[in-house]
């Protein structure tokens, strides 16, 4: 009989990327913890605070109308999306820490960016075009900049619950008040 505190995943935090691990690893069928040292009124790390939008490598238009699908014909012919690609992302990334990103680990992040929200979409989490940070008029056209074209529906808040209804309906366990302080192993690691 398995004892209702073994787990095969502990995820500690659940801000965004926490809740995003705890997702994957549901999905691969591991039996998750999820540890948050806010009480539940407050949970969401710093995720709940942002204004939800998202950086990921894309090539066009027409990654971003097959992320988001709703965007017709119509709506495709006043936007301009640019792109940004797999180098843009990586050279803002080591530009911002100023070079000490990781090469290796960040060349996954960079590669692995669109493939995310693809997934992250699928798992439910739904998101738009954020007009009403990233876009300007130029030319009858709404213009994006940045690397920043989408946002998670309702913002932080709004990523932040969905992912927590998201994982409630996966099963996935989440104690509140739950100050990971220490990690304790024995010989299997």
């Amino acid at each position: 009989m398995q004892n209702q505190n073994d787990f095969d995943v502990v995820v500690v935090g659940a801000g965004s990327a926490a809740l995003n691990a705890a997702l994957s690893a549901r999905e691969q069928g591991s039996k998750v913890l999820v540890l948050e040292k806010a009480p539940e009124h407050l949970r969401g790390g710093n995720s709940y605070f942002t204004g939800g939008l998202f950086r990921f490598a894309y090539s066009g238009l027409e990654e971003i109308v097959n992320l988001l699908p709703e965007i017709g014909p119509e709506e495709q012919n006043k936007i301009d999306v640019g792109s940004y690609d797999n180098s843009d992302f990586y050279a803002d990334v080591m530009r911002v820490t100023e070079g000490l990103s990781n090469p290796d680990i960040l060349q996954i992040l960079v590669s692995e960016s669109y493939p995310t929200m693809i997934w992250m979409r699928d798992q439910g989490v739904p998101w738009i075009l954020a007009y009403g940070r990233q876009a300007f008029e130029h030319e009858g056209k709404l213009r994006f900049w940045g690397g920043l074209i989408v946002e998670s529906v309702g913002g932080g808040k709004g990523l932040s619950d969905r992912l927590f209804e998201l994982c409630q309906n996966a099963g996935i366990e989440v104690r509140y008040l739950s100050a990971v302080t220490e990690l304790k192993t024995d010989n299997k690691g």
